[in-house]
């Protein structure tokens, strides 16, 4: 397969070149320098160019980008694949949500993000769109979990982590394979990605910090207290309790 992938100067789009490349795919990045965006003919002579079996478009950007590129894999019969958040969720929604559940976001970024699911499904009838929760790196850097464990002990001296989220999840390695999945097995339609079984964001952070060496010092909390995981049988994904040994 030659997959074309956006964002790959973002948090989830290398592991997912890594994943695809692993078993043996060809991938290609969107330079938006030299194919901006805003222009549909320079889109379209690219995508013309490099004709792409299948596209992941995992970076920030308009909801008008992701609609042309949608919609231009639906005049080629090209597979299309749009990652989403947990974010079109608000905190006040419980979850677990599964696909059925009605987005409601408080937010300007769920309601971006809802936003581009709508304009990719009405672009492209095919495309696959897959929602995701917060994801957990290897160390920091990056817009991930431990990263943010990281700034906020650096910032705080502690971590205040609550007993009573239970937040969407999963490790970055596994959220790109299971990607790859969605697009390569599964039909068409609006998926969530979720490695969480049920853990708190405590027992997490506790968890990891532990897998780090105990450089953190983590505190319960009693809030942030809701439940923002998704479910969705029909993917299936590492959990996390895998990787945390917990």
């Amino acid at each position: 397969m030659n997959a074309l992938v956006t964002g790959l100067n973002g948090t989830v789009a290398p592991p997912l070149a890594r994943a695809l490349a692993d078993g043996g795919h060809t991938v290609v990045g969107w330079d938006r320098a030299a194919v901006p965006p805003d222009d549909p003919e320079a889109a379209r002579a690219f995508l013309d160019r490099e004709r792409p079996d299948a596209v992941f478009h995992l970076a920030t950007g308009s909801p008008d980008w992701a609609a042309l590129v949608a919609g231009l894999c639906a005049e080629a019969g090209t597979g299309f694949l749009f990652t989403s958040s947990v974010s079109v969720f608000a905190a006040s929604q419980r979850g677990p949500h599964t696909v059925d559940a009605t987005p409601a976001p408080e937010d300007d970024y769920g309601r971006y993000k809802l936003a581009c699911e709508q304009r990719v499904q009405e672009a492209h009838p095919g495309a696959h769109v897959v929602r995701i929760g917060w994801q957990i790196g290897s160390g920091p850097g990056g817009n991930q979990m431990v990263d943010h464990l990281e700034r906020t002990h650096d910032r705080e001296g502690r971590i205040q982590a609550s007993t009573a989220w239970f937040q969407a999840c999963s490790f970055l390695d596994d959220t790109a394979e299971a990607l790859v999945r969605v697009l390569q097995a599964l039909p068409a339609g609006l998926y969530h990605l979720d490695g969480n079984p049920g853990l708190s964001f405590y027992t997490i952070a506790t968890a990891l910090n532990a897998l780090h060496g105990d450089r953190w010092r983590v505190e319960p909390a009693d809030a942030p207290a809701l439940d923002n995981r998704l479910e969705d049988p029909r993917v299936p994904v590492r959990p996390i309790t895998e990787r945390l040994r917990v």
